[in-house]
């Protein structure tokens, strides 16, 4: 591909791709580059769990994008999307308008919209509403007498692990208040895609911890009583926005990109993490976006200039880790690896404070 030196690059969200690419991006010459996100912070996904469980504090896990902007040469615009005309260039935004741009890479990520409910619901998607609503809900729990019902849909790792971490904050904080904890799956089994070690692992936790199973059950609006809390854990969805945006998509509803990243209906147009759909598809996770950020980081660079692309190799298998609100985790890999401990909690630990630990030069460095 060839491609006049742009005015202007935007990086359309703050994922863990484009937090990564800008930490190894150097200022180039005649060249903008404008970040757009709906906060000031970004939220590493790794270490949701070991905060809901109350293991670490929320700064723990927040990564400060106006310091990582400012350290790259970058503006950073607090802003969302609302439409894209990829032939004229232009990206829609909710309150600056119209947006040109020369280059342009989506790393949006995934939403999840929970169904109305009469209690309290908590969606794990976007991450910065459920660092906002978590606290707020701990403090009416603190309040509260009396037993509730916990009812969390979605088997996936996720899923299993915010369950698992939400009972333990609750009965740590009230262990006078008896919780009755549900998880609904709609799968035939929990944790689809995992091998048999690792689910009977989860399935032995999510029993120790009185969780019912309620596997192959579609959750449907009148199975959780009034008053119940909700967690919302399924149905991961790309945003509203990009349904219409011109771009080809795939049959999910995210932009279709070819090996390179580059969207494969419009050469300027990159999508990295859950905003990629590969073929044949990728599952969805923080670790994918992390393994892609490499590539896009060059191939950006590249598209500048004029230069040859990359293709990104996508790992058939990653490793997956699942956090256990003890400090233990779960390993689980392809159809062989199934370990659990504490050994593989530290392990878990270590790779997720590293990640934060890379941006730890920059921190506070904005104006």
């Amino acid at each position: 591909m060839t491609v006049a030196t742009p005015a202007r690059l935007v990086l359309l969200g703050g994922g863990h791709a484009h937090a990564l690419t800008l930490l190894a991006w150097a200022p180039m010459a005649g060249l903008d580059v404008v970040l757009i996100s709906p906060q000031r912070e970004a939220c590493y996904s790794g270490l949701v769990p070991a905060w809901l469980a109350g293991r670490i504090a929320p700064e723990a896990l927040t990564l400060d994008l106006a310091a990582l902007c400012h350290a790259a040469g970058a503006r950073l615009v607090i802003d969302e999307a609302t439409g894209l005309d990829p032939d004229r260039r232009v990206l829609m935004l909710a309150h600056a308008g119209a947006l040109r741009y020369d280059l342009l890479s989506i790393n949006t990520g995934s939403t999840l919209h929970a169904p109305a409910h009469a209690g309290p619901v908590l969606a794990l998607r976007p991450l910065p509403r459920l660092l906002a609503e978590w606290p707020m809900r701990l403090a009416e729990w603190q309040r509260g007498e009396g037993p509730i019902a916990l009812d969390l849909v979605g088997g996936g790792a996720a899923g299993v692990e915010v369950m698992l971490a939400a009972l333990h904050r609750l009965r740590t904080l009230r262990p006078d208040r008896a919780v009755t904890p549900r998880l609904f799956c709609s799968s035939a089994r929990l944790l689809p895609g995992h091998n048999a070690g690792v689910v009977r692992r989860a399935e032995a936790a999510l029993q120790r911890a009185g969780v019912q199973l309620k596997a192959g059950t579609r959750w449907q609006l009148g199975d959780s009583a009034p008053g119940s809390w909700l967690l919302w854990a399924a149905g991961a969805e790309p945003p509203d926005w990009l349904a219409q945006c011109g771009l080809q998509l795939s049959a999910d509803g995210y932009a279709a990109v070819r090996p390179s990243l580059q969207s494969t209906s419009h050469d300027n147009v990159f999508a990295a993490g859950d905003s990629a759909a590969f073929t044949p598809p990728l599952g969805k996770s923080g670790v994918r976006a992390v393994r892609m950020a490499p590539t896009l980081a060059h191939n950006l660079r590249a598209a500048v200039r004029g230069q040859p692309l990359q293709a990104h190799q996508p790992q058939r298998d990653t490793l997956a880790l699942l956090a256990l609100p003890d400090g233990r985790a779960i390993a689980s890999r392809g159809h062989w690896l199934a370990a659990q401990g504490r050994a593989v909690g530290w392990w878990k630990d270590w790779l997720d404070h590293r990640f934060m630990h890379r941006f730890s030069s920059i921190a506070h460095q904005a104006p």
